[in-house]
Parts: structure tokens; sequence; C-alpha cells
């Protein structure tokens, strides 16, 4: 964390930044004023919670007190600290009698004093008196007088006495907009009946807007806002507004605070994380960080959870998600429940749904949803600005590629680090980016096998998140490239294929790494590492598929991995020419055709055909091999025979020859999509569609 009292709520008078004792100065002056020209007075300082009210407090106390000619006796009464209405009648009694000078001079004048306060307050409810003692505090007001003294009389006693003092008393009352309605009437009652003695002024400070709430609740306004604005006029005679913060005042709060942390984390930002954070708060956050106490609120929550996250994810995005759980934590709640699957592009009601949405339908459905999560209608717009600027998926159109750029690294819109930003960690079922760079860079730069293990066991528990974060990490790292190729093939046998899934399929991501390792190999260890990569079941094929769909101009590494994948997978349809082909799985199958791709069909179709004519493979288990399988889900199943496969490698009339016995006979019609892969159901449907075929072929001649 960084060394800046972010936390500190305490007035600071010694740090001023926002010019408050140039404000509090004119109030010193202000208040010599109203002492000239009145003998008591009401003054309200009046700003909202967090503005700095107690900080201005305390800069005046200390200029009146040291005042060289015209110095106060400050009187410091906090309502709140007593626990009921008539505890604080008492203590502001005490504390106004505690005032008056001492001396044997002004003994019997502060019993004048105290007889009044005795005459009109509460016996024995001094329990809620913060600070002071009961039975010397009751002592100290003086025995009850007689009856037949009015209060009046006593009041004009205590007047004469108040006005002989030199010094005029201030009491200052903060926190009244903590006070209970209750509460809160008996302060102004105090202050307007009781205590508008001479020489005795008050300086009240409150948030405007929490008072008249208050107000509303009592008889005296009786829900009225009127009624209590005109209420609160009568009690404070002066207003002193504490100045709002001007913009250029704001920003230099947020710019010292934000680069603060920025070289606390040793955080460069780019241009576009820069231009994020100030289109968002010009957008939003400035309508929420408008006093001190906000704006230092929001950083500490930065500061204190961002630690553990550093270098784990987006400093701006945290930052963003962060000023959300503060200001708005319905909206943060939804984020991570109901929210969640739009906000990463996975509702697949949204996806699927027969009615796409606009632009100007979406942003209205998002603003009810903030509305519903109690967010103020004018700040609806802005919020929803931010959400865009986080998820691109809220786009109508997927969002700008700037801002899937950046989503797509590692901000909160990537459903691969969505979760860190609310565990406020690396979650347990994640790798940390850090350590997982430090191990690809270790085995770089000397092979390291325990690094090696790590990553390869994260591979195959957790594929797709760690190939995506691969694609990022890979990139100029020949010899990590070359010890993970291998990896990749173990990664590729075990992956499924999936027809359709939000989170990626992890055989394309898997092929996705491969061909970025295989870019990045070293030429001098390709024969090594292709040679490795054949122990894998699947890895000739995974290298073949890689290289087919590598469009760029064929460079000495991409041909000498052609030339070292065409060899093996020649090596692996030579094993089976010497098999049956009822006894070759669909799976080693695949490598004749991988092989035709990548060696050429100028290779390997006169050796194949060779091998029909020798009679090493039967015509109708070459037919039936060559039926394509459909893939759904996870479900199989028999689909098309690839007659061009046996027209290239040695023509249809072949197979219509040797069949020619099976096609005259009757069978069952291939029904495509509904026969499991077995080499029964293959000879079905190579027997059923090549009868098809020569049927369609002997109408055409005829015709």
């Amino acid at each position: 964390m960084s060394q800046r009292s972010y936390f500190r709520d305490d007035p600071d008078p010694n740090n001023d930044r926002l010019e408050r004792e140039t404000f509090a100065n004119r109030v010193i002056r202000a208040l010599g004023e109203v002492r000239r020209q009145s003998k008591s007075s009401v003054a309200g300082l009046i700003a909202p919670w967090g503005a700095g009210k107690s900080t201005v407090l305390e800069i005046i106390v200390k200029g009146l007190e040291g005042h060289d000619t015209d110095s106060w006796i400050v009187v410091d009464l906090n309502p709140w600290l007593y626990s009921d209405a008539e505890s604080l009648q008492l203590g502001f009694f005490v504390s106004l009698r505690e005032a008056l000078p001492r001396g044997r001079k002004w003994s019997k004048k502060r019993e004048r004093v105290g007889n009044f306060f005795t005459a009109i307050s509460p016996m024995g409810k001094v329990n809620g008196l913060v600070g002071v003692d009961a039975s010397s505090a009751l002592e100290s007001l003086g025995e009850r007088i007689a009856g037949d003294v009015s209060a009046n009389a006593l009041r004009k006693k205590a007047e004469d006495v108040l006005g002989e003092i030199d010094q005029p008393i201030l009491f200052v009352m903060d926190d009244l907009d903590r006070l209970t309605p209750d509460e809160l009437l008996m302060v102004f009652k105090l202050v307007r009946l009781v205590g508008r003695l001479p020489n005795v002024y008050y300086l009240l400070a409150y948030d405007e807007k929490t008072l008249l709430d208050l107000i509303q609740q009592t008889s005296v306004a009786s829900g009225n806002r009127a009624r209590a604005r005109d209420y609160m006029e009568k009690i404070i005679q002066v207003r002193f507004d504490v100045p709002d913060l001007r913009p250029t005042q704001k920003a230099d709060l947020i710019n010292s605070a934000m680069n603060e942390l920025l070289a606390t984390y040793s955080i460069e930002l780019d241009r576009e994380d820069q231009e994020a954070f100030s289109s968002t708060y010009r957008h939003c956050l400035r309508n929420y960080l408008t006093t001190p106490r906000a704006i230092n609120r929001y950083f500490a929550q930065v500061d204190a959870l961002y630690e553990k996250l550093n270098k784990e994810v987006r400093f701006i995005d945290f930052s963003l998600i962060t000023f959300v759980r503060t200001f708005e934590p319905d909206v943060y709640k939804n984020l991570t429940g109901a929210w969640r699957d739009e906000l990463l592009g996975e509702s697949l009601e949204l996806i699927f749904g027969a009615k796409k949405e606009s632009a100007a339908e979406k942003e209205m459905r998002w603003h009810a949803l903030l509305s519903d999560s109690h967010v103020s209608k004018a700040n609806i717009p802005g919020l929803y600005k931010l959400l865009l600027s986080l998820f691109p998926h809220l786009h109508a159109d997927g969002g700008s590629y700037p801002a899937r750029q950046r989503a797509g690294k590692n901000g909160v819109g990537n459903r691969d680090y969505f979760d860190r930003y609310f565990a406020f960690g690396v979650p347990d079922d994640d790798t940390s980016d850090v350590s997982l760079q430090r191990m690809i860079e270790s085995i770089d730069e000397s092979t390291d096998e325990t690094s090696l293990s790590t990553v390869r066991a994260k591979l195959l528990s957790d594929t797709k998140r760690t190939c995506r974060k691969l694609l990022n990490f890979l990139p100029g790292k020949p010899n990590a490239s070359a010890a993970l190729l291998p990896v990749i093939a173990e990664v590729y046998a075990a992956a499924d294929y999936e027809f359709f899934s939000v989170d990626g399929s992890s055989l394309l991501l898997a092929e996705s790494v491969a061909t970025l390792a295989i870019t990045e190999t070293p030429a001098s260890r390709i024969t090594e590492v292709v040679n490795s990569v054949n122990t894998s079941s699947h890895g000739a094929i995974m290298l073949a598929s890689v290289l087919s769909r590598i469009e760029e101009s064929e460079t000495h590494t991409i041909s000498a991995f052609r030339e070292n994948t065409a060899r093996i997978l020649e090596q692996r349809v030579a094993s089976l020419l010497t098999q049956s082909l009822d006894a070759v799985s669909t799976h080693d199958f695949r490598h004749v055709y991988h092989w035709r791709v990548t060696a050429g069909k100028e290779v390997t179709d006169p050796q194949l055909k060779q091998a029909l004519l020798d009679r090493q493979w039967s015509a109708l288990d070459f037919a039936a091999r060559n039926v394509t399988v459909a893939t759904s889900g996870n479900s199989e199943s028999l689909a098309d025979l690839q007659f061009e496969v046996l027209e290239e490698i040695i023509g249809l009339e072949y197979f219509f020859d040797a069949l020619e016995g099976q096609l005259d006979a009757d069978g069952p019609a291939p029904h495509r999509h509904h026969y499991e892969d077995t080499i029964e159901n293959r000879r079905i449907m190579a027997l059923g569609q090549l009868r098809q075929r020569r049927e369609r072929e002997r109408q055409g001649s005829s015709d």
C-alpha cells in the first residue's frame, strides 16, 4: 500500500490544498463584524458530508483563540456525544458556565449564571453527560433556588453577568447532521430560546440537505420541505457556505492520488487506459467524486485491495470496478450475479434469441436495470457508459476494436480474468499470470523441467484459459515454444470437439497455440520437436491440421515443419498398409487424409492406388473408411462418402467394378446422421451411397 493517508477522516488544517484557510479567515473576519453588530447571533457553516467542514472549523477555532486583539472564548460542544436530549441540555449549560472567567471576582457572578441554569435544567438526568462527573456537575450548578424567584429574573441576572465579560463566547457545534430529529430540535431550542444570552454566539456546522430531511420528520415541518427551510432560516442568521471543489481542485486531488498509486505499484498506463479513465471520469466519476472525503474514500479502496492483484489485472479496470463497488453497491452485486452472462457475452438467450436488440433498445433496457439497482436518474447514462467501456459485449456490435483489445488482454470483460476483480486476488482454480510468465521464461532459458511439468498440468486441467494466456506469453520465446509443442499435442489429444461453446473450443485453442509455437520454434530444433510431437497419438494430425491453416508465405521454418510432418505421416500410413482396414480405427485412418494434404497428392496417391491394386486394402473397406463423421455436440454419426477422394486416387469405376455384385444386390438405403461409427455401419453407408451414385450416372448416360 502507499504511504498516503487515504483512510484519514480527521481534520487536516496543515494540509490546506483547497484554500480552506483563506475561506476560514474570511469567516473569522465576518464573525468579528457579527460581534460588533449584535449581542448574540447564530451562524451556520454549511457543506455536504466530506467537504471539509471539520477542517475549516479547526482553522477557524485556532484563528479565533489566537487572535491578537480580538480573541474569543471557544466552547466545542458536540451534541452527538450525549445520549439523550436532557443530557445534551445539561452538557450545554455546564459548558457555558465553565467558559466564564474564574477567580474571586467572578465566583458570585458564576453562581448567578449557575442559578439560572439550575432553574431551567432537569435534575438528576446527567447519566449521558460524556466526560462530566454527574455529582460534581450538579453541585457546581448551585443549589435549587426558592420557588418565589422566577426564571426570567434569574435570566436577567445571568445576562448582566455575561454582558460584563471581555471576550465573546463562541459555541461551535459540529455533526448536527448525525442527530435524531428530536435531538436536533433540542439543540435549536437551546440556541434559540435559552442560549441567546449576551456575548454568546453560535457556529453550527452541518450538511443542509440532511438537516432539512431531519426537520421534515418533526412536527415543526410535518413533511413539508418549504416549512423545514423556513424554520432553519429562523434559527440561522448568517450562512457560511464552504465552497464546492472547483473542477481544477477535483482534478488536482484525483491526479495526485492516481499518480501516487501508479508510482507505488510501478504502473505505466498506456494511451488507451489513460483515455478510458479520462472518458469515464467526464461521463460518470465526476458526479460522485465531489468532496475530498469521497475522493479519499475511493482511492483508499483501490489502494487497500489492489496490492494482491498487481500485474494480474488491468489497473484502470480494477479502479473502475472499485468505483462501482464503493458508490453503487447494488450494481456491483449484479455484476457477478444476474448480469454476469450478458457482460461476458455468454448469455445464450441473447446469442440465440429470435429478436436481436438494436443499440437503442439495449440502452433502454440497461437504463431500466440500473434504475432497479437504485442508481439515481441523473447518474444512469454515465454509469451505463462506464459499463460499456469495461464490457465490450454490452455493445450491440460487440464494441470497438480498441475496446475488445483492452478486454481481451486481462480486462474485467475477459472471462479468464473476470473473477479476479471480485475475489481481490487470483482464485485457487486460476493461475497467476506473473508466475505463469515466469515459468515460460524459465523454460525458455533452461528448459526447466519443473516449470514445464507445472505448465503441462495446468494445460490439461484448465485448457481453455491456459491456452489463451500462452497466446500472450509465448511470442518471442523460441525454446519455450519448442518445449511446449509436444505438450500441446497431449492437450490436443484430450480436447473435445465442441460444435458451439461460449467459452471457445479447447481443440481450436490448442491449434492456435500450436500455430504460434510452430512459428516460434528455432529451425535447428524442428526435427527433434516433430519427433517428440509424434509420440502423442494425435501429434501428427495436429501438426498437419495446423500447417494446412497457415496461409502466409512459405518460410523456411514452415517448409521444414511440412517436410518433417509429411515424413511422420508417411511412417504412420506405411504401418496401416500391412493391416486390414476393418481393424484400423477411424482416428488412425485420418492420418491418410492428412498425409495427402501435407505431402501432396502427387506423392501420396500413387502409393494408395497401388495398395488397392495389390489388394493390400479391400475396395469396400477403403470406401467405408472414407465416409465422413459429423459431430453435433458430444455425439458423432456417419455422414457422406468422399467421392472426390475415391475419384482422385483410383477412380469411381474401380469401386463400381470391384463391388458390382454387392451394388447389384438389394441393401438398406443410407441414412445420413443416423448410424454410429462402426466398420459395419461404414460399409452400409459406403455401399448405399455408391449404389445411388452409380444409378445417377447410368441415368445420366442414358439421357
